[in-house]
């Protein structure tokens, strides 16, 4: 397993954070990858965003209906970047106005989501989670940890952690 820690600016679009853009490059992040939160970033073939202000998502559904309608079977990838916290989890449900999906998501770790989209992704095919813990997809679902990219943002700010994981 590889591991590093960097340091860079913290951004609220993660992917433009430097060492997060060189490690979806490295992983070719692109055709035939789902992105169930992906915002501004238009990397993935499948992207999805709840918010429809200031995303370039293709559907705005929530991230499981995304997981079971959207994304087919055996695809290379996912990019999993949700909110981090559970504070910010119901921030961003209060912002556009779902605030009856925290029902579904009550812990803000997005179980049901994470096993769909494990059941998708091809043999081989790769995991790339963001938060604040490496947790990612897991064993259980049938996942190696093969990468992990703690960033620190300095002072009282907390990392990101990257987890890449590849599925058995």
């Amino acid at each position: 397993m590889i591991m590093n820690r960097v340091w860079a600016m913290p951004n609220k679009w993660t992917f433009k954070i430097k060492p997060v853009a060189e490690l979806l490059n490295r992983y070719n992040v692109g055709e035939g990858w789902a992105d169930p939160f992906c915002g501004t970033s238009q990397l993935c073939e499948f992207r999805n965003d709840l918010n429809r202000d200031n995303t370039v998502a293709i559907t705005h559904l929530d991230c499981e209906e995304f997981a079971e309608k959207i994304v087919p079977q055996n695809i290379m990838g996912i990019v999993f970047d949700p909110p981090y916290s559970l504070h910010n989890v119901m921030q961003f449900y209060r912002s556009v106005g779902k605030e009856h999906l925290m029902r579904k998501n009550p812990t803000g770790a997005y179980p049901k989501t994470r096993d769909i989209l494990a059941s998708k992704i091809c043999k081989d095919g790769i995991s790339i989670s963001f938060g604040y813990n490496s947790v990612g997809l897991g064993k259980k679902r049938g996942f190696e940890i093969i990468e992990i990219l703690l960033i620190s943002h300095g002072r009282n700010r907390n990392d990101t952690i990257v987890t890449v994981e590849r599925k058995l």
